[in-house]
């Protein structure tokens, strides 16, 4: 990617996270990134294009900013442990992803329907997981009455809310908790559901 396309994404998507679409301003990500609003409609046509452009980008780096662990090489239930781990820990790592997540679904997933990339890397992650689960149905290890999308949902469900709701849980609940710990055994708790969940 083009370093000048990157800076723009990059402070696009802080912005859009920051603001949401409507509130979000073109002249302020122009500024940030030294070019133009010119240069920014040219390059992505519309706010509404650069939004969407800046989506697909916080997708790209949530998932590429951790390295996807091997999987093949462990026995079903350590491999779904490690999959459940490396989910938690893609969304404790992206805070601006989380917030751009929660602005689209106030959108009701207008812009994320269209976007190719972001459903081809959303289908295999899935994969990945009913692969997982069909090795452990296959030795016993894992329930059989279970679809991959249920887990999924869950294990996403789950993470996404620790993140998103970080804030208003540890005001009500956690007040000076130390933050990484309650990451550390927030993530513990999640690893821990979806293995009771699967397991036979």
């Amino acid at each position: 990617m083009d370093p000048v396309v990157r800076d723009i994404l990059d402070a696009a998507v802080d912005e859009f996270a920051e603001h949401g679409l409507a509130g979000a301003r073109v002249q302020a990500i122009a500024e940030r990134t030294r070019t133009s609003k010119r240069m920014l409609y040219y390059h992505f046509t519309s706010k509404e294009g650069l939004y969407a452009a800046a989506l697909s980008h916080a997708y790209a780096q949530a998932r590429g900013g951790l390295a996807e662990p091997d999987y093949a090489g462990l026995a079903p239930q350590a491999a779904l442990r490690r999959y459940a781990g490396h989910v938690f820990d893609v969304h404790l790592n992206a805070p601006r992803f989380v917030r751009l997540v929660m602005g689209e679904n106030l959108l009701n997933g207008r812009t994320i329907a269209d976007a190719e990339p972001v459903r081809r890397d959303s289908q295999h992650n899935l994969a990945v997981l009913a692969g997982i689960l069909q090795r452990g149905v296959a030795d016993g290890s894992l329930r059989a009455d279970l679809a991959p999308l249920d887990v999924y949902a869950t294990l996403v469900g789950l993470s996404f809310h620790f993140v998103s709701n970080r804030a208003t849980f540890s005001a009500l609940f956690e007040a000076g908790a130390d933050p990484t710990r309650a990451a550390e055994h927030r993530r513990a708790v999640v690893v821990d559901t979806i293995e009771r969940l699967a397991a036979a």
